[in-house]
């Protein structure tokens, strides 16, 4: 990322020892249990007062893109490849696997009407939950169309609150794995904020991200194209237990494919896309190299 230059020369934060900044983030990712958000490690480097500020921001992801030690995970979140979440093996990791099926896709707004939760470890399924959820807030025509949802089908069944104790005790401290991180994580994180709780520690791990990195040969990563193509179990698509069983069955012949490439821990795993990014380079450059003799 380039930087603009009044933001380097004119900014009175950014006089200090930028190597020194630096420094202090690796020490303060390495010694956390799990990745940090660009604001929190922000306001760690600059004070309270000004970690919203969307220059200190920037200037976070700048400083931390352009050093091969820190980690980006699926979920926009940091962490540095010697700490130990990242030295874990590949098959010594437990992953939660969700699926949610709500109201639609405004956060705030709408609401969980399904939950699936699948544990992957060693590359099987060790627990699995699945279970609808009660809301008042009525089911549109065409989610009930996608899902064969309708609001009596939700009737008599446990709220959100009464399943997010045992929601708490399966996501926590685990890898959370959904098939595009960016609707599931959040969406979720929302549900337990506005009952006053907090989403346990989770380091997210999108199998749709991984699928672009292992295998750029296919046409579709649709979840239902990938379960189809490695031969997984998919009888009832856009249900969250379904749907989670086959996100498992994905991310195991993910892992077996990066395992295959000599991946094993977490933290190669998640550095896949900068490796596929140097390679293609590479490749580019060699491609020029021909082209000009």
């Amino acid at each position: 990322m380039t930087l603009p230059r009044d933001l380097w020369y004119n900014n009175p934060m950014m006089t200090n020892d930028l190597t020194a900044y630096r420094a202090e983030a690796y020490e303060f990712l390495l010694g956390g249990q799990i990745p940090m958000s660009t604001p929190a490690i922000a306001r760690r480097l600059f004070g309270a007062h000004r970690h919203e500020m969307p220059e200190t921001q920037v200037v976070v992801r700048a400083l931390l893109q352009a050093d091969p030690r820190f980690v980006e995970t699926h979920d926009r979140c940091w962490t540095v490849l010697e700490s130990p979440l990242m030295q874990k093996g590949l098959l010594e990791a437990t992953y939660a696997v969700v699926d949610l099926e709500t109201t639609g896709s405004v956060i705030g707004v709408d609401e969980i009407i399904e939950v699936g939760v699948y544990h992957v470890r060693r590359g099987r399924i060790s627990r699995k939950m699945g279970t609808r959820v009660w809301t008042d807030r009525p089911i549109p025509p065409w989610v009930a169309r996608l899902t064969g949802i309708h609001n009596d089908d939700i009737e008599g069944a446990p709220t959100f609150s009464d399943i997010a104790p045992k929601l708490l005790k399966l996501l926590d401290g685990h890898v959370f794995v959904a098939h595009d991180i960016r609707f599931d994580l959040p969406f979720l994180r929302w549900e337990f904020a506005r009952r006053g709780l907090s989403l346990p520690g989770v380091t997210g791990l999108c199998t749709l991200q991984l699928s672009r990195h292992l295998w750029p040969e296919l046409t579709s990563r649709s979840l239902a194209d990938l379960a189809s193509h490695f031969q997984i179990a998919h009888a009832n698509p856009h249900r969250a237990a379904d749907d989670a069983g086959a996100t498992a069955g994905v991310l195991t012949a993910a892992l077996r494919a990066a395992r295959e490439q000599g991946l094993d821990h977490l933290g190669q795993l998640y550095s896949l896309g900068s490796r596929v990014d140097a390679a293609s380079d590479e490749e580019q450059k060699l491609a020029a190299r021909s082209a000009e003799s």
